[in-house]
């Protein structure tokens, strides 16, 4: 036998006997770290038991104060990050009649956070409990009626009232107040172009299902279209305050503005 066919036997037995050895060796790393990974759902799960939870940021457009919100999220002090129920935090917050959305998230490694809006109320309500006590309730543009007693004294001083609606205590509030639509636009128009005006507001009135009727300084009562242009005729009212001022006509009792050609004006 020549020298090269002996040294091809001996290469081809190197190689059997080393791909035996590899698989002794492997299979002896296999045996010997099976336990481990065999324990590995018991490892992940001690990971995830020792996520102590240890910030809660909260975030709100309004007026809530975060020592509130984290009283209402009620959160054990031990609580696991994983292990908390988002969902059941999340209707703790939205059953706050202050609260149109909440939203609760995980931020890991360690923190919960909590994102608020907050409704923005556009007139109030002054209704009374059955035991007679009074209650202060608010109503957003949308006709949701809520409690807030969180609400900014400064920015609750500042709204009308509103009148001429039934109210009714239901299950989870009150009963929503429909077809507001058109108040919500007379007060955001009127904010913006005449607010001398909306700050005289100190009722406004829902009782009439074609008008709007609004009483305060100036003039003890406007009626308004509640179908027109409002900028308009918030146009006619502001020049006919300024010229009953100017021409020292006395106290107004009403202005009629639900005629196009003729506004009705009505001196005390």
């Amino acid at each position: 036998m020549s020298s090269a066919s002996e040294r091809r036997i001996w290469m081809g037995r190197l190689k059997v006997t080393g791909a035996a050895l590899l698989f002794v060796g492997v299979f002896a790393a296999a045996l010997h770290f099976l336990p481990r990974l065999e324990g590995g759902p018991e490892i992940l799960t001690k990971a995830g038991e020792s996520m102590p939870i240890q910030l809660i940021d909260v975030h709100t457009d309004g007026n809530l104060e975060r020592d509130y919100v984290l009283r209402q999220l009620d959160v054990p002090v031990d609580a696991n990050l994983l292990s908390v129920d988002l969902d059941a935090m999340k209707e703790r917050l939205e059953a706050i009649g202050q609260v149109e959305k909440a939203v609760v998230s995980r931020r890991f490694p360690d923190a919960l956070e909590v994102s608020i809006v907050e409704r923005k109320p556009i007139v109030r309500i002054l209704a009374q409990r059955a035991n007679g006590e009074t209650l202060k309730l608010f109503v957003d543009e949308q006709g949701v009626v809520f409690e807030a007693d969180r609400m900014d004294p400064k920015v609750a001083r500042t709204l009308p009232f509103l009148d001429g609606v039934a109210l009714s205590k239901e299950e989870y509030g009150y009963s929503r107040i429909d077809d507001i639509s058109p108040l919500a636009e007379l007060l955001s128009e009127a904010q913006a172009i005449a607010p001398h005006i909306y700050n005289a507001w100190r009722v406004v009135s829902l009782e009439r299902s074609d008008r709007l009727i609004t009483k305060g300084r100036g003039a003890k009562e406007v009626v308004f279209d509640r179908y027109a242009d409002f900028r308009s005729q918030l146009g006619r009212l502001d020049y006919i305050l300024d010229d009953c001022r100017s021409k020292q006509r006395g106290e107004i009792e009403s202005v009629d503005l639900t005629l196009e050609d003729q506004v009705p004006v009505r001196f005390l």
